[in-house]
């Protein structure tokens, strides 16, 4: 008879960590917290978390509007970066990698200003989001004014028969 624990498979690779960064982790809201925690577990090699807010959210039994509140914590805190939408990459210095010395590689080549252990986490973290919060609110206070450009769909083709 075999244990539990003998029968358990990984799902994928097992990626190696040294989730040292977490140490620069500032005060987020719990919901950033759990998201980022379910992001560092549906990560490929290198950090790349490929999943839209939806299934994030899905992922995480919340609702998309959570996930969207949530993420400008992250990008704040410089743990996570939107590559694009469906696509988010994690800080080297809490991503998951093949081998220790890909994560050394990566964290080398980050420029010093986006390293997590130099300077004041907290301070940049609160100056960035509230950059974050100073955009939201001009685009708000443009769209009460109706000083919003409409976006223009491009014109259809015609069909030729």
């Amino acid at each position: 008879m075999t244990s539990a624990a003998e029968e358990w498979v990984p799902r994928r690779n097992v990626l190696w960590g040294s989730f040292n960064g977490l140490a620069y982790v500032p005060r987020l809201p719990p919901t950033a917290y759990t998201l980022l925690l379910h992001m560092m577990t549906e990560q490929e090699p290198g950090g790349l978390v490929v999943a839209t807010h939806d299934e994030l959210a899905h992922g995480l039994a919340m609702e998309r509007g959570m996930i969207s509140r949530a993420m400008p914590h992250l990008v704040a805190a410089r743990l996570v970066t939107v590559v694009r939408r469906g696509r988010f990459q994690l800080h080297p210095m809490i991503a998951a990698f093949n081998d220790p010395r890909e994560q050394q590689r990566a964290i080398k080549a980050l420029p010093k200003g986006m390293r997590l252990d130099v300077g004041d986490f907290e301070d940049e973290y609160e100056r960035r989001f509230q950059l974050h919060l100073d955009e939201k609110a001009r685009k708000a206070e443009a769209k009460a004014k109706g000083n919003v450009t409409p976006i223009t769909k491009p014109p259809r083709l015609k069909r030729v028969h």
